[in-house]
């Protein structure tokens, strides 16, 4: 019996549990309820975030075609008030026809979120003041044509990253008329088109497909990932696959065996908790869906025995653990009317992992109109909901009702070196011999940016061992006693383990200082000197030479700093008492001493 076919015949079994809400469900909130008002529009996405930062996600539900013009809702404490009248997004609309690409993203690290998004003409940069928002895209530099008698671009998708490593958001768009990206880098907030200088020209034709299989819709997938896990972003545009080594970018998608057929919506995610990142797509009428694992750097597909190989009209996809098992599992949102959505529930197996699809079974079933969906935690309970944008029901709210018997953690990150949404930014929780991954991006798909905060299921799990964050900029930190079911808010350096720059005063060499207190029982501290610019190591080895700490790995400004180590390991775990070795590499200079750590 194939895996698919067991988790199916399983959940037949458990439906009328299902159905009862003993284990898991969902149930359609009345919009009047949570202040989603009457917005009778033909709807094509979603970006959901926390545009005003008050710790609850907001909703930007965006129109195709006119009559009507996209809609901004914040959320104070599970109820939405609609604030669009406090942007031009009426008036441009007016005068466009479709709107397309759509994200909430602080472009301008001012620490509140902006509003971007494309039409046919035009991309729109809408800057937020105090929630009230201007169309700055033309003074910032965000204006394309191309040439010829085309006078539809069409802005089919754009996605933001720090891809320089300067701690501001960069922006790469694809367009359905232009066989070029535009690829703008952010200078201190003004927008200069680098995709010439980058090579990312001629990838696709005048149809907006790659020059690869016909019908991959290549304008239609743009993710930043971190492919390679070497801290930049690398990059996927449809089915080819751009490694980021210090901002040049080299195609490598022959050599990872990436050949994926037809595009509509596709994220990546850790689907296997193996530590990289796997890749699914989801298809219009007439394909199939599918799943590749990341092996190694190597792009298997297991399409069929994952059991995600069917296909539907799907318009967007998601992921996200709505049970909070540990797993996450995968939304996709159909665009057939008469069908119901998907939801294929991740089921680790004796022999391996399966997906089965268990919408129906938990109440995701309204038919009708929809067109984009979402994760998000709208009354930040620690439960995955699921908003769907609908013309035929203005908005569908799905409000999980999960019993909860499975522990969860969620983390609000917010860099201050780094880029101030934390975009890039990878997270490692470790339970028992577990470890669960979550990258950040903006948007997360076609059509969709989702839940806003880093968040994980723990199933039966009643302790965490430790979180390790990745900030964008290299920085390492490290957090252990982490409470359980609540949201934490993190600031980047806030963290014991954060370097500390002493002053401004550049050192005439390099040097790395004895730590103090020398031996140690509780922490001590380490100075170093960087007489340049550019990238340091500082980690801490066992005298049998095995790494045990790394302290820190990024890029750095000269000058002079100092970290802090409380004896324990990357993992979180206490050290035995020893003596320990911490080295400095940069480049051109490796520098090594010894240090004894008492318990």
């Amino acid at each position: 019996m194939n895996k698919k076919l067991l988790i199916v015949l399983s959940l037949l079994i458990l439906a009328p549990l299902l159905r009862g809400q003993d284990l898991a469900g969902y149930e359609v909130v009345e919009n009047s309820e949570i202040g989603l008002d009457v917005a009778p529009f033909e709807k094509w996405g979603v970006a959901v975030a926390d545009i005003d930062r008050n710790d609850y996600p907001d909703i930007f539900t965006i129109r195709w075609a006119s009559p009507g013009y996209s809609r901004v809702y914040l959320n104070e404490d599970g109820l939405y008030s609609d604030i669009t009248d406090q942007t031009p997004l009426e008036s441009i609309e007016a005068n466009e026809s479709h709107t397309t690409t759509v994200s909430l993203v602080d472009y301008d690290n001012d620490g509140d979120r902006d509003i971007f998004f494309g039409t046919d003409t035009h991309m729109y940069l809408l800057q937020n003041n105090d929630n009230v928002f201007t169309d700055i895209a033309e003074s910032v530099g965000l204006t394309a044509g191309i040439p010829g008698f085309v006078n539809e671009y069409q802005f089919r998708m754009g996605a933001w990253a720090d891809y320089d490593l300067d701690g501001d958001l960069d922006l790469i768009v694809g367009q359905q008329n232009n066989p070029d990206l535009l690829f703008y880098r952010n200078d201190d907030g003004s927008f200069v088109d680098i995709a010439a200088e980058l090579g990312f020209e001629g990838i696709a034709d005048y149809e907006g497909e790659f020059n690869i299989p016909q019908g991959t819709r290549r304008t239609r997938h743009i993710a930043w990932i971190d492919f390679d896990m070497d801290g930049d972003p690398d990059l996927n545009v449809g089915g080819l696959i751009f490694r980021n080594d210090d901002g040049a970018f080299t195609d490598i998608t022959e050599e990872t065996g990436f050949n994926p057929s037809q595009i509509e919506a596709a994220t990546w995610f850790d689907y296997d908790n193996d530590g990289d990142l796997d890749y699914f797509k989801a298809v219009v009428t007439g394909h199939l869906n599918e799943l590749w694992e990341n092996q190694d750097g190597t792009m298997v597909d297991i399409s069929q025995e994952s059991g995600v190989s069917f296909g539907d009209a799907y318009r967007g996809v998601t992921v996200g653990d709505f049970e909070n098992d540990g797993d996450q599992d995968i939304f996709v949102q159909n665009n057939n009317t008469a069908n119901y959505e998907v939801l294929l529930v991740n089921d680790e197996l004796d022999d391996g992992r399966a997906f089965a699809d268990v919408a129906e079974f938990i109440g995701l079933d309204v038919t009708g109109d929809r067109k984009g969906a979402a994760f998000m935690d709208y009354d930040m309970d620690g439960f995955l909901d699921i908003y769907v944008a609908s013309a035929q029901h203005q908005h569908i709210m799905y409000h999980n009702l999960t019993v909860p018997a499975h522990n969860w953690v969620g983390f609000m990150l917010e860099g201050t070196e780094s880029n101030r949404d934390a975009v890039g930014t990878l997270v490692k929780l470790y339970t028992g011999e577990t470890m669960q991954i979550r990258y950040t991006q903006v948007p997360n798909s076609w059509q969709c940016q989702d839940n806003p905060y880093v968040h994980f299921g723990i199933g039966m799990e009643t302790s965490i061992d430790s979180v390790v964050i990745h900030w964008s900029l290299g920085l390492k930190e490290v957090i252990t006693d982490v409470a359980i079911n609540q949201y934490h808010k993190i600031r980047e350096g806030d963290v014991s383990s954060s370097v500390r720059a002493e002053n401004q005063v550049t050192p005439e060499a390099y040097r790395l200082e004895q730590n103090y207190p020398n031996p140690f029982n509780g922490s001590t501290q380490i100075r170093y000197h960087l007489k340049s610019s550019g990238k340091a190591n500082l980690s801490i080895y066992n005298l049998r030479g095995e790494l045990v700490r790394t302290l820190v790995e990024r890029s750095m400004t000269a000058g002079e700093y100092t970290v802090d180590w409380d004896g324990r390991s990357d993992f979180g775990a206490n050290v035995s008492s020893g003596v320990y070795v911490y080295t400095l590499k940069t480049t051109g200079h490796i520098e090594s001493k010894k240090m004894l750590y008492l318990r």
